[in-house]
């Protein structure tokens, strides 16, 4: 596993992990959930980086502009700007693999980023954990989200430009409420969702090849528990033999 920084300006901070064994020349793009969801399944996304690399794929797992170890702070950067960093990702594994990025691994709202990117830079296929479809619906669970904070953490004021200690850009909120793949549509989007997914007849028209497992993620009531669900990362593991 290297870390480094890169993009415009190094920006952006990368993992990398070298594939193992017998290569497969496939490259694996790990989107994780924006915000304080993306802390949180960082353990896992790592675990999952490791099988895969184990398995003979470059993987490359990043952290967004001003989100974790990347520069700068969320109210810097737009959606858009978000979107883009998959590009910029997807460019950079390719880059120092010498391989093509053949899969996008998107966690949450990264399914939506990603959806938008997918057809101009022509993955093969979409691997999608607990997707987010529609802006609206992952404001309404940002804002529920808020009442599971300890005290300490609650937002001041109950200002809405402010989620589990990240200060987003004032046109936030606006952009996120128009972003809507509900309809997007393709063969090569599989699905892994927790018990506590809500979305799934919308899911299942966005994509038949769905799995449920157990594991119930709490993305809406659980702001500061560390995700490990096991089932889940077999389940997207199995995926890629």
């Amino acid at each position: 596993m290297e870390p480094f920084y890169f993009g415009k300006d190094s920006e952006l901070f990368g993992m990398y992990h070298m594939a193992k064994g017998l290569p497969r020349k496939h490259g694996i793009l790990i989107a994780g959930p924006l915000l304080n969801e993306g802390i949180r399944a960082q353990f896992a996304l790592r675990l999952i980086a490791d099988r895969c690399a184990a398995l003979g794929y470059e993987v490359l797992r990043f952290d967004y502009a001003g989100m974790g170890n990347s520069l700068g702070r969320p109210s810097n950067y737009t959606i858009d700007h978000w979107q883009q960093d998959i590009i910029t990702a997807a460019g950079e594994l390719a880059d120092i693999s010498g391989v093509e990025v053949k899969t996008l691994l998107c966690v949450r709202f990264a399914a939506n980023l990603a959806a938008k990117v997918s057809q101009s830079l022509r993955f093969d296929r979409l691997l999608l954990w607990d997707p987010v479809l529609t802006g609206g619906d992952w404001l309404a669970e940002l804002r529920e989200a808020r009442k599971s904070l300890p005290k300490l953490l609650l937002d001041s004021g109950g200002q809405d430009d402010e989620f589990s200690g990240h200060v987003v850009n004032p046109d936030f909120i606006e952009d996120l409420v128009a972003r809507d793949i509900s309809g997007f549509n393709t063969e090569s989007v599989f699905a892994v969702i927790s018990r506590d997914y809500r979305r799934e007849d919308q899911l299942r028209r966005f994509s038949g090849n769905t799995t449920t497992v157990e594991s119930d993620c709490r993305w809406r009531t659980g702001a500061s528990e560390v995700l490990y669900p096991g089932d889940v990362i077999e389940s997207i593991c199995s995926q890629l033999t």
